[in-house]
C-alpha cells in the first residue's frame, strides 16, 4: 500500500501542502481551526511522518542545501531549471524540511558555501546541479562530512550518489527519427563545454550517428543566451555542406536558431529540421513548433531529495536512474530537403 504522504493529508483537509506541514509539525502560520482540519484528516488517512523527517528533529537541521553558481544573465532564462528547483521543492514540503539555496558567483566561492554550511550546521546535505567535467564538489563535500547527491551521469560523479538518465538510449531514438526523415548531415550545438551532460550527450549523438552508418555529426558548444550560440548556427548553415538537421541542448537555443535560419532565408523545416534535446515548453509557443526531447525535470529534482534523506538516514550510497526521455515530435522536423 502506497504511504500515505503530507500532499494526500492535504488534500483531504483542503489546504496547501504547506500549511498542512505546518499544523502536522506543530509550527505557527496555521489558524487553530485549520490545525484540526488537517490532523482529522491525518487520522482518517492514518498519515505517519517520513522517518527522514523524523530522523531530521533529532538534533539535525531540517534542512538541505542548493549552492547555485550561475552568472546573473543566465539565472533567468532557464525554465527547465525551474522544474528541477520545483520538485525538489514539492518533495521537501511533503517531508516537513526546508531548501537553503545560496547565490555565489565563482568555484571558489561555492566550495566555500560548503565549508560554511558544515561548520555552521547549517544544512543536512546536498543536492549538486550542473555536473562538471573533473568535478571536485564530490570530494569537497566528502571532506567536510556532508551527505551529497548529484544529478547528472554517475561516470562523472566522482562518487557521489547519483541521479541520471542513460543519454546514450535518448540519442539512438534521436538519430532513428533523423535518419527516418532522410537526413544524414546532422550537427548538434551544446550547452557549455566544461558541463558534464554536454559531454555525454555528445559522445552518445556521436555513436548513435556512427551504428546506424551516418557520417560523423558537426558538434559545437555555446553557452545558452550567449550571442556565440546564433553565431555558431550561422556558420554551421552557411557551409557548402550545411546540415539538414540541427539538435539544440535546448528549446530557447532552438528558437535562436531557427531566427538565424529564417534571417538567412531558411525554412523550418522545410530547409532545416530542428531540434531541441531540453524542453523547458518554451519551444510549443514558437511556430512552428519545436521537436524536443521530454524527460520528467520536475520527478528528477524529487528523486534527488528522496535519495538524499535516504542517505542522512543512514543508508548506503547508491546511484538511481529515471527513465530516459521521450521524443516529442512536432512541426520543427520534416523531410530532408530534395536537391
Amino acid at each position: 500500500m502506497a504511504r500515505v504522504r503530507i500532499a494526500d493529508v492535504a488534500a483531504l483537509a483542503g489546504v496547501s501542502k504547506g500549511a498542512a506541514s505546518f499544523a502536522l509539525n506543530g509550527r505557527p502560520g496555521v489558524s487553530d481551526e485549520t490545525r484540526a482540519r488537517v490532523l482529522r484528516a491525518a487520522v482518517e488517512l492514518g498519515w505517519a511522518p517520513h522517518a527522514a523527517a523524523r530522523a531530521l528533529a533529532g538534533g539535525r537541521t531540517d534542512t538541505i542545501g542548493l549552492v547555485m553558481n550561475r552568472p546573473p544573465h543566465l539565472r533567468g532564462v532557464q525554465p527547465l531549471f525551474q522544474r528541477y528547483l520545483e520538485g525538489v521543492q514539492d518533495e521537501l514540503v511533503d517531508h516537513a524540511i526546508s531548501l537553503l539555496i545560496k547565490v555565489v558567483a565563482g568555484h571558489r566561492a561555492e566550495l566555500a558555501t560548503f565549508e560554511e554550511w558544515a561548520h555552521g550546521t547549517r544544512v543536512d546535505g546536498l543536492v549538486v546541479i550542473d555536473l562538471r567535467i573533473e568535478d571536485d564538489r564530490p570530494a569537497a563535500a566528502r571532506k567536510v562530512g556532508l551527505p551529497i547527491v548529484v544529478l547528472g551521469d554517475p561516470a562523472h560523479a566522482a562518487g557521489a550518489p547519483a541521479v541520471w538518465v542513460d543519454d546514450r538510449a535518448t540519442a539512438v531514438e534521436v538519430i532513428a527519427h533523423l535518419t527516418g526523415l532522410g537526413h544524414r548531415r546532422i550537427a548538434r550545438v551544446g550547452n557549455g563545454a566544461r558541463l558534464a551532460h554536454t559531454q555525454v550527450r555528445s559522445e552518445a549523438l556521436l555513436a548513435a550517428a556512427r551504428d546506424a552508418g551516418l557520417p560523423e555529426p558537426v558538434v559545437v558548444n555555446a553557452e545558452i543566451a550567449s550571442p556565440a550560440g546564433q553565431d555558431l548556427t550561422r556558420e554551421l548553415l552557411t557551409r557548402p555542406d550545411r546540415p539538414t538537421a540541427i539538435i539544440f541542448e535546448n528549446d530557447l537555443q532552438a528558437m535562436a536558431g531557427m531566427a538565424v535560419a529564417a534571417d538567412l532565408g531558411l525554412d523550418v523545416p522545410g530547409d532545416l529540421s530542428v531540434m531541441a534535446w531540453d524542453s523547458s515548453g518554451l519551444g510549443q509557443l514558437t511556430l512552428p513548433n519545436v521537436t524536443t526531447v521530454h524527460d520528467d525535470a520536475h520527478e528528477r529534482g524529487a528523486h534527488a531529495v528522496r535519495l538524499l534523506l535516504s542517505l542522512i538516514e543512514g543508508e548506503q550510497p547508491r546511484d538511481e536512474q529515471d527513465p530516459p526521455g521521450r521524443l516529442n515530435v512536432r512541426e520543427s522536423t520534416g523531410p530532408v530537403p530534395v536537391g
